[in-house]
């Protein structure tokens, strides 16, 4: 397997839709209080579909495109942490109807994709 087939996985259209459409549904789902469907689709889904792009997915073809190159130049551990932080804020924010923390957290999940738009200064 593609030692880099983790972190280009990320950026394939099928698991970039499952992971969209997942956190969409299941904060619906949490708003509306219901916590055991949300929860099995918010990490039941990207997981199945993780699975199923490294197994089956050419993932080499992603490492030349634009997105690919990105994503092993820009995703160090803290992106994906900040990532799943925000979603984890979300999800509490969805459960508790507060739209300040599914904001928040949507911000944080920004923050995790835009490790390429900080700007660093060497000292």
């Amino acid at each position: 397997m593609d030692p880099d087939a983790y972190v280009l996985h990320q950026v394939h259209p099928a698991k970039l839709g499952a992971d969209v459409a997942a956190s969409l549904f299941s904060t619906a789902l949490l708003w509306r209080g219901r916590p055991r469907p949300a929860l099995l689709v918010r990490y039941g889904v990207p997981a199945i579909a993780s699975i199923a792009v490294i197994r089956w997915a050419d993932l080499a073809v992603l490492r030349t495109t634009r997105r690919g190159r990105y994503v092993l130049a820009h995703m160090p551990p803290w992106a994906i942490a900040a990532r799943l932080a925000g979603d984890t804020v979300m999800a509490i924010g969805a459960a508790r109807r507060s739209r300040r923390l599914v904001l928040l957290g949507g911000l944080a999940i920004l923050a995790g994709w835009s490790d390429g738009a900080i700007v660093r200064v060497g000292l």
